[in-house]
């Protein structure tokens, strides 16, 4: 079964590891769970070493729906950093931007985030069914895993199954919202629409484990007579970062057992690291005209 998870993220990352620190997979010193615990982790550390003294930082985004007119507090994910901006775009295609007031002015905050919820100032200050979007610095990531998975008709709800192939099920309410939902492969006698798709995770429900994706699957996967359909979650940001994931899990764990070989895994880190500098590395979003507008319009 190893071979549909082949183009995993977490795959690849744990090869770079055990290359990085000389250990082959056949003599493993440590599992592929301790390594995907450390994948995990990097995060935190990579993402906070490129946002320093960064002029474009990474930018994941995640889009809320205003579903009721009463409701005024919405779950983000928990691995949310750093605000940049909240927004909706409207009609003619420009994003219409909401800035929090003080907490002192006497007309209210109007919209803002605390903690990971977005909050409104009172019920109907949006109206039913906008789509806000909340773009923010990421200050880590979710729990990572690959698998299989169940498609609804339409192709834009995922049904995770109960136990993944590596990794594990993140339990946060809404926790893969604004993460990576990719397809790997699908198999079976007749199995239909074997293609890698990236699909960005609008919502998920951690009772039903069911993901709804911002855009449907196309061509819809449908996994034939005695296969499946293989996937992964994979971070909220753009696969230049996972250049030094691998190193990084590499240096810590050299580090650790005071190798030698934790001086020269650094060093590549750091040239790895220099390289996304140069390239300017951010979110893939493009810029756009803004219009700024506050209160009720």
């Amino acid at each position: 079964m190893a071979g549909e998870y082949d183009d995993s993220f977490l795959t690849r990352a744990i090869e770079d590891a055990r290359l990085h620190v000389d250990e082959s997979a056949a003599k493993a010193k440590y599992t592929d769970a301790v390594l995907i615990r450390r994948i995990e982790e990097a995060y935190a550390s990579v993402l906070s070493e490129i946002h320093r003294n960064s002029r474009e930082p990474v930018v994941a985004r995640v889009v809320v729906t205003i579903d009721s007119t009463e409701k005024t507090a919405y779950t983000l994910p928990y691995t949310i950093g750093s605000i940049v901006a909240i927004y909706e775009t409207n009609d003619s295609g420009m994003r219409v931007f909401y800035n929090s007031r003080n907490t002192y002015n006497p007309l209210g905050k109007q919209v803002w985030v605390e903690g990971n919820t977005l909050r409104l100032q009172s019920s109907g200050i949006l109206h039913l069914l906008t789509e806000v979007t909340v773009e923010y610095k990421p200050s880590g990531t979710a729990r990572l895993h690959n698998g299989t998975c169940t498609l609804n008709e339409t192709g834009d709800v995922v049904t995770f199954g109960a136990t993944p192939n590596a990794g594990t099920l993140d339990t946060h309410e809404n926790s893969y919202a604004g993460s990576i939902f990719r397809i790997l492969t699908v198999t079976g006698d007749g199995a239909t629409g074997n293609f890698i798709q990236e699909r960005t995770i609008k919502s998920y429900d951690n009772t039903t484990r069911q993901a709804t994706l911002e855009v449907a699957l196309s061509p819809i996967p449908a996994a034939g007579d005695g296969g499946a359909i293989y996937y992964e979650i994979a971070p909220a940001v753009h696969r230049g970062v996972d250049s030094v994931v691998g190193l990084w899990v590499a240096y810590t764990i050299a580090g650790v057992e005071g190798y030698k070989r934790a001086d020269s895994i650094l060093k590549l880190y750091r040239q790895q690291m220099r390289n996304i500098r140069l390239d300017a590395y951010y979110s893939n979003l493009q810029n756009t005209t803004i219009s700024r507008g506050l209160g009720r319009r």
